[in-house]
């Protein structure tokens, strides 16, 4: 089994993005509803995951070359 390779922060926002336009729909099922807000919560958990690493690796990089 292979791993599938990390989406970039731009894709998981541009698909957040998505996801809170369709939940805007008045056609969505209070099913799919629910679907759709855990797989946003997901998004956002690893988004703000990345911006955590990204800082404390630019934070790094900072003390290194200071």
């Amino acid at each position: 089994m292979t791993e599938e390779s990390p989406k970039s922060y731009q894709s998981m926002l541009e698909e957040v993005e998505t996801i809170v336009t369709e939940m805007s729909s008045p056609d969505l099922d209070l099913d799919n509803m629910v679907t759709k807000v855990e797989k946003g919560y997901q998004l956002i958990e690893a988004m703000k995951e990345r911006l955590s690493h990204t800082k404390m690796r630019i934070e790094e990089l900072h003390n290194k070359y200071e």
